[in-house]
Order: structure tokens, then C-alpha cells, then sequence
């Protein structure tokens, strides 16, 4: 490599100073020379003479010398050559491919040793990139390390492309890709960070966002989803319901076409529009590539086979890593969810909800795909998802998980439209029966799961469909998760929703002997006899009473102001039971079921309960108003031989009763019958006076006179609302009092205003020109003109909720009416009762209202009339007699 001993030739003709000439003889160097050189890097490398110059500009550098392996040449100072033999640097190939850097002039890395730091961002181990190797070409490379010490040569490479090499540093000269690299490393950066808002438009009050992640459920694809947010969001959390949509969709569609932001903002909902599937360049599917697989068909499973195991993992996408998001980035509350979506997201709504019980505590969807496993579609997409084991085709099939289901009670709504393609009975057609709503039907009954399937005449299966029933979803969804119950369903659920088939009693088509506080005569105490109570005739259901409540409405008739008031009458409306037993051509009841009696009554077949709005059925009033049975138009009860009348259709201070079917709604067994007794009458009045008859919004201002039990539920009802003023008006400090737990803002006692000053005008001062709303609990007619005259002039609405006594008459100025107020009155809330009373239970069950709260006292039957002392005092809200 280099000369042992001095040259014996001559030095070469290179014109070299006489000042330099002597160190370069005795380094013996000449061109062809070999020997080390060192590198800007510090290291030294093997190199060649190739010239030797004494000129002034040189004397620092004298020795020009080529690196081997490489085209371009580096003058070198004295001190920067060697002559020791040191060999390859390691990890070498071969002298003709070393591994040495590729050599730069010496003035070069001098510059580069003074500039500043180079930019290595973007750079890091593993980034991928491509690096130039020792033959001058580029291959494929990995990051192995970056060094800011290193200014000519601060990152190391493996090549993955080229086996000649080895890990190498490297000046930024020979790497390129390093835009991309540093695309990935902002993306990589910015997931860490969380979801980056893309967009923010405006929409009826609320915001529609878009935002972009990097998910690893997903194996690391970018994926989109948008969120509508309700207005006021500031410091509030909001129900969230998850829409999924059908093939070929993305989280746009939904937004675009649906039409929901409306009602979404009215209710108070935010809504969550994920993507259908796994999107980028590395995520794998079908060639040629279909609509109903891959790309915009997920599924919502977690795929099982090598090809899409990594990217196909939509269920755990909409189930985990979206709502973590979501709880971070939006104004939720994640523990009041709900989901919903269309054919192939309908299918993912409902085995979501399946397979995570208790999860969302409403689901329902829009033709959705329900036995994917005998569908076409299905068939092609769970095999190529999941492999050929059908068991594991089946965990994602809604027909299939219903048949084991064993979680909480809960409901699904169904729409599906009579003209849909994709639901073709048609042979010859590749959508024969893709969605299957009848075999969904015919499982749910099996399990007994309350399924409302709406089949819409004449809608297809596009989003002409979806939007037109949209918005009643949203106000099913905020029922649930809202506590504001606001949707009715079309019809009653199956027969075998709630029940458990029995034997019929021994006591079946027998006369009862049983004990009841009949009321003989007005303005005198209950009587507790034996009386006899008939078997149920054809329509009407016989009950065994477990509790039932006290309410004013009873004390209102026992005291001779009832004009329908019929005397010896068996008084008692607030009640549970279970049915004892059944009379002829009545269906939906079995012996065992559990039940609330209803003194309004539900048909679903009159014009009054076709009207969506409207709950004063006629089918057995005239019979209920008369004391008797709709059957033979008699009494079922009798003491002594003679007839007992029934009251308001219900009767229920007697162990056992007889009720028309209408007249009577099937709840779950898991509900307590001695709370849910109350949902007979007082407190849902007083809910439905708000929610339905009123239809309070958020922000409203409200006044409530009269803070009984009624009272004290219209309250809660306006809280549930999002009242933001409630004025609380009653004559006891107490009931204020109770009235504030309640969630009254103000409080206002007549007895304590000036002299001269009314009510209503203290009011009107109060709220510049009165309430939006106001409601009478009274039944005092000349506080029904005070609450109305306290409303707005121009859109305030009074309701009036209390009885007032026979003959009594409502007055007031016309003026008072000609300026915009509206006179309201509401029976029973306006609920439907048969459909609307298991649904209040459920809200109940869910934590949503309270009935406990009211109840002030617990007594045995036999109590009774010490009971209706209490209430008559003013002492109790509500007072519950177990049988």
C-alpha cells in the first residue's frame, strides 16, 4: 500500500516549491501512490495518489487524491494522509466496492463545518428512503440512526435493495424521498397529536366538522369521519348517536343527503358519520374490483383471514377506537349512546348493539341487511372477511345473535320500504332478498325483543327513503338517551314481547271473592268489604292488583265533583298488577304478564289514535264514563248481589279488577310494580304536559302553579328540557322549598306580593313580557287565568293539566287571546298509552326519571283512608297501598 523506504526515483515534474519539496520526498509520495486519507467523517479511508502540487494555493493541501471506489477527487493536507496499513472499514464487501463514504473536497466540508445544522426532520429510524451506494446508483434504504454531530454525514443506512452494501453514513447529498419521508413523519406526528380538523360549515344552528386520523385499528390507514355538533355546545355534553352507512358510502353521504341536522340540533343530539371501510394504497381487495366488497363494504366486523386481517377491523374501529376519539375531541357523554344506519350499516347498527349489550341504549335502522349469512351479499363477503367456517359467519349476523341474546331488555325500530330493489322476491335478480325483514321479524318475536318493523309503502332503498323518516329515528334515539320521550311507535310490539307463557289459573272463568275500599256514597270514608269480582267476557283482562296510588283525581270524585262520579263506585286509577287471566279473542296478554291499568285508552284503530299527536281514544269511553263494560254494559264487580261501578275504566282499590284490553299496557318484569304504579296517571301527566302537549324547547322560560306531585314532574319535565327559566308558584314555603330540589329557578309566593300586585303581573315583571310557558297543576280555575295571563303576549302558551270541579268555567279577557296567547289542555299528557307507558318505564329503568323521589309514603291497602288524610293535609306527594 504505501513505500517502506524513500523513493529511489526521481520526484515528478510537479513544480513543487522548495519549501514543500522536502516534506514530500520524505513521505515518499508520488501519483499511483496508495494510502489512507481522512474523510470530513474523521475516518480514515483507502485512497490514490493522483497528484502532488508545491503551487502557493496548495501549500496547505498538496496531495490530490481519489477514493476508491469513487469518481471524485479531495486535496489533502500532510497531516490527513497515513501510511500504517488499516484495511477496510468494516463490514466491507471488497476493495473494488468499499464502504467508504463518497469523498467531497476538503474546502467543502470545511464550508459545511462552519454552516448551521442540517435539517434532519422528517428523518428518523425506520423512516424508508432511497440512498446512492458505492456504484453510484440508488436503491432502497432504511434509517438506521441520525447524528447531529455528523454535518457531512449525519445519517446512517441499510440498504435494503442492494446486498453489496452495508449500514453506511451518509451526507444528505446522497439520500432523496426525503419530502415523503417527511409527509410521513408530520402525518405520524399529527396522529400522535389526535384528529386534524379538515373542515367547519354551519348547519341550522349547529357545526358539521370533518376530521382526519391515522388509525391503528385500521393498520395504520388515514381515515375521515364528520361530527355534527348542536348549538350552545359551551361547557355542556351531549347524547351521541353513531350513523353507519350502506355500500359503497363514505362519512360523507349521510351528511349530504340525510336531511338531519335539524332535528339533531333540536333534540340535542351529536351525531358521529364514520367511513364504511379501511381506505389507502396498501389496503387490500378484490380484483376486479366490486361495490359490495372491500373499498366501501367493510362490514363492520373484525376480519379473520391473512389478506384482511390487518386493515378489516371495522367492528373495533366503530366500537373502541372512534368513541376513545370522540370522547377526547367532542362534546359527549359517552355512557348515553346510540346507533343507527342503512342496509349494509343498518346490519352494522343492529350486531353492534347485539354483540355490546347495554352499550347503546338505542339502536334502529334503515333496511338493513339482517341475515347476511343466507343473502347474497353476505355469502360473498363474510367467506373472503372471515374464512369458510360459518360459526364465525353467524357472530355477525343479526338474525343469528338475536337467537342467543341474554342481555338487558331493550327495543328496535325498523323501516323498510315496500318498493325496494334490493328486497326483490324476483329468482332471476341478484338482490333476491338481500335484507330479509321478515325473518328479523320472526326472530324477534321468538326472543321476545320489541321490534317496531315499519314496512313504508312504496320507498326505495335510497336516501329519499332515509330522509324521509329521519328525523322521527332522531326523536326515537333522543327518547332513550335524552330522558324526553317524543316518539310513539306505529304499533304495539308482539305478543310474546314481555310474556312468559303459563297455564291459566285454577281461578280462571271463576268468580273472585276479594277485598276493596268501595266508596258507597260521596264525602264519606272508604269502605273495606268483600266483594265479588266477575270473570273477564270477550275483550276485557281480569288483574290481581299488587299497588296503587293515591291521586287527587280520587279525592276530587270521592268528594261529589265529579260529574261522571257514580256512586257505590270502587275508585283507584294509579296501579300494577299481573294478569290473572284473560277473556275471549284477547291477544298480546297471557296469565303472569305485568301491567299498568290506563284510564285512557288505546285502540290504535280510531281516528283519534291514527292522529300522531292525539291520545283520546273512543273505542271504550262512553262505557268508561258509564261505570260498566263495554261487553254487556254492566259492572263486573257486585256486593250483596248488587252492582259495584267501575271507575275511569281501571278500579283499582280492589285486590282483583276487571279492565277493557284496551285499557291495560304490558311492561317488563323487571321493573318494580309498587314505583311504577305512579306512570298510571300524576307524574307522566305532568312529563307529557311538557314534552308533548307544550313541546318545550331548550331556552325556554316556563311557570308552574300548583307544586303537588303533578307540579313537581312538570318541573322535571322542563329540566329535562332545557328550561332556562322556571318560576315555581305555590302558597306553602315548603312546597317552594321541595320545588327548588326539584330544579325551580325562582320562587314565587302570592301571599307574599305587595297589595294590588297579581300574580301574573309579578310574573310578566319578572320575564320583561312573560313566560314562554306556563302550566296549572291546580284545578283552581282562577289560577288557569292567572297562568295564562303570565305567558307572552305573541306566542306564549298556557296548558291547563288540573280538574276543576263540576260546573266550574275558565274566564279571561279575549283581548288576552286576540294578542297570541294559546289555551291548551292535556289529558293524561297526550301519551298513547298503551304503545307510550312500557316506553316511560323503560326511561325509568334507565335512570332517566324519577318515580321513587315522589314517593313520600308506603301503607298497606288497608290504610287507606289514613291515606287520603295525609293527602288531604297537604302532607304527601304521593302515598302507594301494597296489596
Amino acid at each position: 500500500w504505501l513505500k517502506s523506504s524513500p523513493p529511489t526515483s526521481s520526484p515528478p515534474a510537479l513544480g513543487i516549491g522548495r519549501a514543500r519539496l522536502g516534506e514530500v520526498m520524505a513521505a515518499a509520495i508520488e501519483v499511483g501512490a496508495r494510502l489512507h486519507g481522512k474523510y470530513s467523517d474523521g475516518e480514515f479511508y483507502p485512497a490514490e495518489v493522483v497528484q502532488v502540487s508545491a503551487a502557493k494555493n496548495r501549500s496547505k493541501a498538496p496531495v490530490k487524491v481519489k477514493f476508491v471506489g469513487y469518481e471524485d477527487d479531495a486535496w489533502m493536507a500532510l497531516e490527513d494522509l497515513k501510511s500504517k496499513k488499516l484495511g477496510l472499514p468494516p463490514k466491507a464487501s471488497a476493495a473494488a466496492e468499499p464502504a467508504a463514504p463518497k469523498a467531497k473536497a476538503t474546502a467543502k466540508a470545511a464550508a459545511a463545518a462552519a454552516a448551521p445544522s442540517v435539517d434532519l426532520s422528517g428523518l428518523e429510524k425506520g423512516t424508508k428512503l432511497q440512498a446512492k451506494a458505492v456504484d453510484g446508483k440508488w436503491y432502497p434504504a432504511n434509517v438506521v440512526a441520525v447524528s447531529t454531530k455528523k454535518k457531512d454525514t449525519p445519517v446512517k443506512v441499510n440498504f435494503t435493495g442492494y446486498t453489496g452494501a452495508s449500514d453506511e453514513w451518509v451526507g444528505m447529498d446522497r439520500i432523496r424521498n426525503i419530502k415523503d419521508a417527511k409527509a410521513k413523519s408530520e402525518a405520524k406526528k399529527a396522529a400522535s397529536k389526535g384528529p386534524t380538523e379538515k373542515e367547519c360549515v354551519k348547519v341550522f344552528g349547529g357545526s358539521l366538522k370533518r376530521f382526519e386520523h391515522t388509525s391503528k385499528v385500521l393498520g395504520g390507514c388515514t381515515m375521515c369521519f364528520s361530527a355534527f355538533i348542536p348549538e350552545g355546545a359551551e361547557g355542556k355534553k351531549f347524547p351521541v348517536v353513531y350513523w353507519l352507512s350502506g355500500l359503497t358510502c363514505t362519512d360523507k353521504n349521510f351528511a349530504e343527503k340525510a336531511g338531519a341536522f335539524e332535528a339533531a340540533n333540536t333534540l340535542g343530539l351529536v351525531l358521529i358519520l364514520p367511513d364504511t371501510s379501511p381506505r389507502g394504497e396498501d389496503v387490500p381487495d378484490e380484483t376486479p374490483k366490486e361495490y359490495d366488497f372491500g373499498a366501501g363494504a367493510g362490514f363492520y366486523l373484525n376480519a379473520t383471514s391473512s389478506k384482511y386481517k390487518k386493515h378489516y377491523n371495522m367492528l373495533d374501529y366503530i366500537t373502541k377506537e372512534l368513541p376513545a376519539i370522540a370522547k377526547d375531541l367532542l362534546p359527549i357523554d359517552p355512557t348515553k349512546a346510540g346507533i343507527f344506519g342503512h342496509s349494509m350499516g343498518g346490519h352494522g347498527a343492529l350486531t353492534i348493539a347485539l354483540k355490546n349489550p347495554g352499550t347503546y341504549k338505542s339502536v334502529s335502522a334503515f333496511a338493513p341487511i339482517c341475515n347476511p349469512t343466507e343473502a347474497p351479499w353476505g355469502k360473498k363477503a363474510l367467506p373472503l372477511y372471515l374464512g369458510d367456517d360459518k360459526k364465525k359467519w353467524k357472530e355477525y349476523d343479526t338474525v343469528e345473535l338475536i337467537k342467543k341474546y341474554k342481555g338487558p331488555s331493550f327495543r328496535i325500530l325498523v323501516d323498510q320500504g315496500t318498493a325496494d330493489s334490493f328486497e326483490s322476491a324476483d329468482k332471476k335478480s341478484k338482490n333476491e332478498h338481500q335484507l330479509r325483514p321478515d325473518v328479523l321479524q320472526k326472530a324477534c318475536d321468538d326472543a321476545g325483543i320489541a321490534l317496531c318493523l315499519r314496512m313504508q309503502e312504496g320507498y326505495d332503498h335510497s336516501y329519499y327513503f332515509i330522509s324521509s323518516f329521519v328525523q322521527d329515528h332522531l326523536k326515537y334515539h333522543a327518547a332513550y338517551l335524552t330522558g324526553i320521550l317524543r316518539w310513539c311507535p306505529d304499533s304495539l310490539p308482539s305478543a310474546s314481547v314481555f310474556s312468559i307463557p303459563a297455564e291459566p289459573p285454577s281461578t280462571a272463568g271463576q268468580e273472585i271473592e276479594c277485598l276493596a275500599a268501595v266508596a258507597f256514597e260521596p264525602k264519606k270514608p272508604l269502605s273495606m268489604v268483600k266483594v265479588k269480582v266477575g270473570p273477564p267476557q270477550k275483550g276485557e283482562v281480569r288483574i290481581k292488583h299488587t299497588a296503587v296510588a293515591l291521586c287527587h283525581t280520587d279525592a276530587y270524585t270521592l268528594e261529589g265533583c265529579d260529574p261522571e262520579g257514580l256512586f257505590p263506585c270502587i275508585l283507584g286509577h294509579e296501579a300494577s298488577g299481573i294478569v290473572e287471566s284473560i277473556g275471549e279473542g284477547v291477544t298480546g296478554f297471557v296469565p303472569g304478564d305485568h301491567v299498568i291499568p290506563c284510564y285512557q285508552a288505546y285502540c290504535g284503530c280510531c281516528q283519534f289514535c291514527k292522529r300522531p299527536d292525539i291520545n283520546l281514544c273512543t273505542s271504550v269511553r262512553k262505557f268508561t264514563g258509564a261505570g260498566v263494560m263495554a261487553g254487556d254494559g254492566k259492572p263486573r264487580f257486585t256486593y250483596e248481589g248488587k252492582p259495584i261501578y267501575h271507575f275511569m275504566g281501571t278500579s283499582s282499590f280492589s285486590e282483583y279488577g276487571v279492565v277493557h284490553k284496551e285499557s291495560i299496557a304490558k311492561v317488563r318484569k323487571d321493573a318494580p310494580l309498587d314505583k311504577i304504579c305512579l306512570l298510571g296517571c300524576g307524574i307522566s301527566t305532568g312529563w307529557g304536559a311538557v314534552w308533548n302537549t307544550a313541546q318545550v324547547e331548550r331556552g325556554a322560560t316556563a311557570a308552574v302553579f300548583g307544586m303537588g306531585a303533578v307540579g313537581l314532574s312538570v318541573i322535571e319535565g322542563l329540566v329535562k328540557a332545557g328550561a332556562s327559566k322556571i318560576i315555581a308558584v305555590d302558597l306553602l314555603p315548603n312546597k317552594l322549598e321541595l320545588a327548588r330540589t326539584w330544579g325551580a329557578t325562582d320562587l314565587v309566593n302570592p301571599k307574599d306580593l305587595p297589595e294590588g300586585t297579581t300574580v301574573q303581573a309579578h310574573i310578566v315583571s319578572m320575564t320583561e313580557w312573560g313566560v314562554d310557558y306556563s302550566f296549572d297543576c291546580t284545578g283552581n280555575v282562577q289560577v288557569m287565568r292567572s297562568a295564562l295571563e303570565c305567558s307572552a303576549r305573541g306566542w306564549g302558551t298556557s296548558v291547563v293539566i288540573g280538574v276543576a270541579a263540576s260546573g266550574q268555567e275558565i274566564s279571561t279577557r279575549p283581548f288576552q287571546l286576540v294578542t297570541g296567547r294559546t289555551w291548551k289542555g292535556t289529558a293524561f299528557g297526550g301519551w298513547k298509552s298503551k304503545p307510550q307507558v312500557p316506553m316511560l318505564v323503560d326511561m325509568y329503568m334507565a335512570g332517566e326519571v324519577k318515580i321513587d323521589e315522589y314517593i313520600t309514603h308506603n301503607m298497606d291497602f288497608k290504610q287507606i283512608n289514613e291515606a287520603f288524610e295525609l293527602l288531604h293535609k297537604g302532607e304527601c306527594l304521593r302515598c302507594v297501598l301494597k296489596f
